[in-house]
């Protein structure tokens, strides 16, 4: 029996404190975490707070109880939250933690929303309950990732360390992929009897048949996996013309050292090295193919000063003329304002790409910038907080996204968290991507989940846009990532070295790539039909 009903009793309120305490395990379990995870169990969060809605008094308590459960769960899964904004934002930790508690109540506010959204929904029949209750998940999940900038507790970022319960994603994207599953869940949920609330002859007795549709469909959705990962068979090593050589190079420099001046010679010969002896290894292997030049990835950041104007690039050019491979790697880069004068320089979290003999064939600047770590947010430009905030990044915002090209390829480049917005892939393969090249440096997190919850989510963007993802960083994971959402190579953490991989060069687009502009409308509208259009009552005849 499931009991729901809020009451003002220690009895009444136990169900309550239960789910409240499934939410949180659901939330905390799912993720990577530092103890053990079962992404599945990551159901557990939504569904906890669609039972702490139904049994709340009113859409207020539904709201709170939502938000502190989530909440709760959230400060558990982003703990690490507080080392980025210490380390990188330069607040001292009396203004870290709380920091870090408040980005995890703008995230999981989304929980409270959907609490309140089951208590204001009683009345309505289980399987429409069900269904608009995962549409507006789905459309919670996507305006969170819009006005908030970090969604980073989507349900398909736990589900994706399992690329069998993604797969739909390659159609529908991860959040609505999240809101799938979700359906599932609770057309299950809703078969056991004692729900509060919900309307319709039989919901105080057990209903198998609603029980048999919510596992229909999560039978379905496995079957769909199941298909897409047998009809794409896993490549570890692509051969032929449309496939890359690839040299990861890790360097595991200390990033409260590397951008002290002392530390900047040091780095560049770290990363020179390790390339060389790289590259060494792989053809003494016999792993290239004649005349096949690897494409040697750096991870974000790599050279820790201005690449167009310090004299310790001239080494790196040295580099790639001697071994004859073209160099993605990342550095900040300075540009003049436009009108020149006596303005500031233009600051850029930069991405280049040079070719073999040394020429810059394109760079990219990263556009969505960390928020306390690489910008201050305009909200906060408040005189009180001049100083406490002077050590905050002054990156500005890039806007070009088209590929930088060599050769046969065309690199979409994602830098660091860039890669958990769908509609950054979106744009580049709009723009001629054939692979997607995520570089990335998540030192800042040390030995926390956050590189492992990173990864799962950036996993998303190959699995959307069906194109190859290259992802570098400095230390760890760095990793190959095929269409379906597969690793196909993996590096460790912690440690300097290198990773040779290969992967394939892509064309055409998925058909997320074509739907993704009209998913959260047709979400919207079919949210409107399932809350609001009522069944016509049956006729009744006078005899």
């Amino acid at each position: 029996m499931i009991y729901l009903r809020g009451g003002g009793n220690a009895r009444a309120g136990r169900p309550a404190a239960l789910w409240g305490l499934a939410a949180i395990l659901g939330l905390w379990l799912g993720f990577p975490n530092d103890v053990v995870s079962a992404p599945p169990l990551v159901l557990l969060w939504p569904l906890s707070l669609a039972a702490l809605g139904l049994g709340a008094s009113s859409a207020g308590a539904a709201l709170r109880r939502g938000w502190l459960a989530s909440l709760l769960g959230g400060v558990a899964a982003l703990y690490w939250l507080s080392l980025p904004v210490h380390d990188v934002g330069g607040l001292p930790w009396a203004l870290a933690v709380p920091c870090a508690v408040f980005i995890s109540a703008l995230v999981t506010f989304q929980g409270g929303l959907f609490s309140a959204a089951a208590r204001l929904g009683r009345g309505l029949a289980p399987w429409r309950l069900a269904l608009g209750l995962a549409i507006f998940w789905y459309l919670l999940e996507y305006a969170a990732a819009v006005l908030i900038g970090f969604p980073w507790l989507a349900l398909s970022g736990a589900l994706a360390v399992w690329p069998l319960l993604v797969q739909a994603a390659d159609t529908l994207g991860a959040y609505a992929t999240g809101g799938l599953w979700l359906w599932g869940a609770l057309l299950a949920l809703f078969a056991f009897p004692g729900l509060a609330g919900l309307a319709g002859a039989g919901c105080q007795i057990f209903r198998p048949r609603r029980l048999a549709c919510g596992a229909l469909v999560i039978a379905l959705t496995l079957a769909y996996g199941f298909w897409r990962l047998d009809a794409t068979p896993l490549e570890i090593s692509p051969q032929g013309p449309e496939s890359v050589a690839l040299l990861f190079v890790e360097g595991n420099v200390d990033q409260g050292q590397k951008w002290l001046p002392d530390m900047q010679a040091e780095t560049v010969d770290i990363y020179c090295r390790l390339t060389e002896q790289g590259l060494t290894k792989l053809r003494e292997a016999g792993a290239l193919a004649a005349g096949e030049r690897p494409l040697v990835i750096w991870p974000e950041t790599a050279l820790p000063f201005f690449f167009q104007t310090h004299r310790l690039s001239a080494r790196v050019l040295e580099l790639v003329r001697r071994e004859d491979v073209p160099l993605l790697f990342g550095a900040p880069g300075v540009e003049r304002p436009a009108g020149g004068g006596g303005a500031e320089p233009l600051i850029f979290n930069r991405a280049f790409l040079l070719g073999p003999d040394g020429r810059l064939a394109g760079f990219y600047d990263k556009e969505h910038l960390v928020p306390f770590g690489e910008y201050s947010p305009s909200w906060l430009n408040w005189p009180f907080l001049e100083a406490l905030l002077q050590g905050v990044g002054v990156y500005t915002e890039g806007t070009a996204t088209a590929p930088l090209s060599y050769d046969n390829l065309a690199l979409g480049v994602l830098i660091c968290y860039e890669g958990i917005f769908p509609w950054l892939a979106q744009a580049r393969v709009t723009d001629g991507a054939n692979i997607l090249a995520d570089i990335s440096n998540d030192g800042w997190f040390r030995g926390t989940p956050a590189s492992r919850q990173h990864l799962a989510l950036t996993v998303l963007r190959a699995l959307e846009q069906e194109r190859w993802l290259l992802r570098g960083t400095n230390t760890g994971i760095s990793a190959v990532v095929d269409t379906r959402g597969r690793l196909t190579a993996s590096g460790p953490q912690f440690r300097a070295g290198t990773l040779a991989a290969r992967a394939r060069l892509c064309h055409g687009v998925s058909r997320y790539h074509l739907l993704a502009p009209w998913l959260p409308l047709m979400a919207a509208v079919a949210l409107c039909g399932v809350a609001f259009l009522r069944p016509r009552p049956a006729r009744t005849h006078l005899s």
